[in-house]
């Protein structure tokens, strides 16, 4: 009996396995029917995610070629002169000055004049009385030194206190000499002569074609030595002060040829007219100057204005040219082995243009990665696109 049951139990097993099968399967059949797009749909996602899991990159290929070096920069307009005018004497400014901002002058004009009036009657009091000592000496030349006479008795009738004095006559011997010293005539001369160059320094005469950019005082104002009155630029030639990365000094030479541009895209001729030997600690750059000759120079061109410039270089290199997007830092970019997986490459840079970088150490046929990859590392196999 136990073995009959036993068996009836395999049977009734093995007969509900099959109905259960047989269910399971017409069910299968029947929602593969009815969601067959829903399942393909996701079988080529499954196939576009494992695609995605290896990156496209944009790449050129590098060809070195002989290129002359240009180095870009800006910088503002500055006169050639650009001069602030302080008082050399004490007095007052006098109303036939012209200290007012934006007054234009030749050179020569008279700018500005300080009261002089009480210097100038001393000066001629200091004049009648070197006069008078001049006129004392004569009988005493004529007996003792009756040979010089002559020139001192015209010297004497040269003298005025209205004109400046001439200098003293050629002494013949040393005996003349010591009697003119001994009657302190050198030394009355010589004070009269520096007074009458310090009189001098009442007027200011411009000394260029140019214009007032700042008056610091006013008509009828007292002023002391070392007052500043105005500053005053240079009309015509004019220079642009640029800030040069220092590692670009050895590429600049006085002479390197240069076009400026402003806002308006009006362009410039200048050249390198000299170069700073020194390096601003803030930024550790060096100054560079350019100058524009007149004959470049229109009314267009004012002081103050900023000017981007372009450097023409003497110095030829076989270099290449790659995006500065290609940096992945200051001096490495990513480059593709023969398997297509990610390299880093170190570069010598030897400057930078618009948005390019100068290098002279990637060999030719190297394919250089030129966009900025994320997420990505030394050995990341990917799929290259050459540009």
């Amino acid at each position: 009996m136990r073995k009959i049951l036993i068996i009836i139990s395999g049977i009734v097993i093995f007969i509900l396995f099959g109905v259960v099968s047989s269910i399971s399967y017409d069910m299968g059949i029947s929602y593969g029917v009815k969601n067959a797009e829903k399942i393909r749909s996701e079988k080529n996602k499954e196939s576009i995610d494992i695609e995605k899991e290896i990156p496209t990159v944009n790449f050129k290929t590098a060809k070195n070629e002989i290129s002359k070096i240009k180095i870009n920069s800006s910088g503002r307009v500055l006169s050639y002169n650009n001069t602030t005018i302080n008082s050399e004497v004490n007095g007052t400014i006098l109303s036939n000055s012209k200290i007012k901002k934006g007054y234009y002058f030749k050179k020569g004009d008279l700018l500005f004049q300080i009261k002089d009036s009480d210097t100038r009657l001393l000066l001629d009091s200091k004049k009648s009385n070197y006069i008078n000592t001049i006129s004392s000496i004569l009988a005493d030349i004529k007996l003792d030194y009756p040979d010089e006479y002559d020139k001192w008795e015209k010297y004497f009738n040269s003298l005025s206190y209205k004109i400046q004095i001439k200098e003293l006559p050629k002494f013949n011997s040393t005996k003349e000499k010591n009697f003119i010293i001994s009657r302190r005539i050198m030394t009355e001369f010589l004070s009269i002569k520096s007074d009458e160059e310090r009189l001098k320094k009442y007027k200011f005469y411009a000394p260029f074609d140019g214009s007032i950019t700042k008056s610091y005082i006013d008509i009828s104002t007292n002023v002391n030595i070392g007052t500043p009155i105005i500053d005053i630029i240079r009309d015509g030639k004019k220079e642009v002060e640029l800030n040069i990365n220092n590692k670009d000094r050895k590429l600049i030479s006085v002479g390197n040829l240069v076009t400026l541009t402003d806002d308006n895209k009006s362009e410039y001729n200048g050249f390198v007219s000299r170069i700073g030997n020194f390096v601003n600690p803030e930024t550790q750059n060096i100054s560079v100057f350019i100058e524009i000759p007149k004959k470049s120079i229109d009314r267009d061109l004012f002081n103050g204005m900023y000017l981007n410039a372009q450097i023409e270089t003497y110095t030829k290199m076989t270099v290449c040219i790659i995006p500065r997007r290609s940096l992945i830092s200051n001096n490495e970019i990513f480059i593709l082995n023969e398997n297509n997986s990610l390299e880093v490459k170190s570069i010598n840079i030897i400057t930078e243009q618009d948005n390019n970088i100068i290098v002279d150490n990637i060999k030719d046929g190297e394919r250089v990665i030129i966009e900025p990859l994320v997420n990505v590392k030394t050995g990341t196999k990917v799929i290259p696109i050459e540009l």
